[in-house]
């Protein structure tokens, strides 16, 4: 059915219902966007907030009104982000956070704002990194980055009116709760793209370079070689998968199949153990393609029920042999009307930033700050790039 959309000003002050013509159209990724969509007879201003009821969960949801379209004449078409967005308008102008746990990272990030912090889920590590001269939202971004995590908003309501505004820090949003699907048999509303990223069957793995510091104790601007776990791991630098290398090795030259060698940087890691756990549990996204599949919920058997961040089971019947994929729902598109709500998903192998990608901004970001920075203020970034079992 279609929700019913309480309007509120800038202020928070209740100023009615805000009746929608037609569906609602609720759009949300991980790590990304959050709108709704609609169109209304009266266009609300800029700035103001809608506050509505989720149908399928009951989870209550808060949105902004950043743009409206309003042609002459036919209903105003409303576009509105997750109340989140007000981070925006909060500012962080410099927080060291050293040896930090998620807790104490996630709130920092949110001090400056009317945000409380909630759960916290990504356990009691303590990381380091610099926010500096960023929004909240930034840095609320940086902190997910760093201390591992996908934040999601918590809106209290009682008395009609939003009482507390929450962020939560699980270690990762969703859960199985039985979607699975075949493409190539019983599968018919998808699109399948196989993602252009590399696959490898063996990575090489880095960790910090230490500075050089001078006779006097000054650090010199130069960094020595960066960790590597050789040392406890046999003499090799890498860690393989062989089942991988039989499926997707290149040639050797001599009829065999070689490894396909890639490499990750951990720039914060200074433990050689770590390390190397955290090098294989890069490689768990590495060693398959990357696929992604849109898919209208009702091809998916228990599908209707999948969402944010679900695992999902995938067989690929279209491959020989069969790929046999764990997927998560990175992006669930909603149309609440009348009548059952029409559902889109995107499933993906690996969450929509790719382990790759993050090791090639980690790595960039990295040597701007060994470059630009003294042993004494430099706390640098830390890219916790596992997966979990599926």
């Amino acid at each position: 059915m279609v929700p019913t959309l309480y309007l509120f000003d800038r202020f928070d002050g209740r100023l009615g219902i805000l009746p929608a013509v037609g569906a609602v159209t609720h759009t949300e990724e991980l790590g990304g966007e959050d709108t709704i969509k609609f169109d209304c007879l009266a266009a609300p201003e800029k700035g103001e907030r809608l506050l509505w009821r989720d149908p399928t969960d009951g989870v209550w949801r808060e949105h902004v009104v950043v743009r409206t379209d309003e042609p002459m004449g036919s209903p105003a078409h409303v576009y509105a982000e997750s109340s989140l967005c007000e981070l925006l308008g909060d500012f962080v102008e410099e927080a060291q956070l050293v040896a930090k746990t998620g807790a104490e990272a996630l709130a920092a990030a949110l001090a400056p704002t009317r945000w409380a912090v909630g759960d916290v889920g990504v356990g009691d590590a303590e990381r380091g990194c610099l926010l500096y001269h960023v929004n909240a939202l930034a840095a609320l971004r940086r902190v997910e980055e760093v201390w591992g995590g996908e934040a999601e908003t918590v809106i209290s309501v009682a008395g009609g009116r939003v009482t507390a505004r929450t962020v939560r820090l699980p270690a990762r949003r969703g859960a199985w709760r039985g979607a699975r699907f075949s493409y190539g048999k019983t599968l018919a509303a998808c699109t399948r793209t196989v993602l252009e990223d590399e696959v490898f069957t063996a990575l090489y793995g880095y960790g910090k370079g230490l500075p050089i510091y001078d006779e006097q104790g000054v650090a010199t601007g130069g960094y020595t070689r960066r960790l590597t776990f050789g040392s406890i791991n046999g003499g090799a630098n890498w860690v393989g998968d062989e089942s991988a290398r039989l499926t997707w090795g290149r040639p050797d030259g001599s009829g065999g199949k070689a490894h396909r060698f890639g490499h990750v940087v951990f720039p914060e890691c200074e433990d050689p153990y770590e390390l190397r756990n955290l090098t294989r549990a890069a490689l768990a996204s590495a060693r398959e393609p990357r696929v992604s599949y849109e898919v209208d919920v009702a091809a998916v058997k228990g599908g209707s029920g999948v969402r944010l961040g679900d695992d999902v089971a995938v067989i690929d019947s279209s491959r020989t042999p069969e790929w046999h994929l764990r997927a998560r729902c990175v992006r669930r598109v909603r149309e609440l009307g009348e009548g059952a709500p029409s559902v889109r998903l995107t499933l993906g192998t690996v969450e929509r930033t790719t382990w790759a990608a993050s090791a090639d901004v980690a790595a960039r970001v990295t040597a701007v700050e060994e470059t630009a920075a003294t042993a004494s203020d430099t706390v640098a970034s830390y890219e916790d790039l596992g997966s979990e079992e599926f």
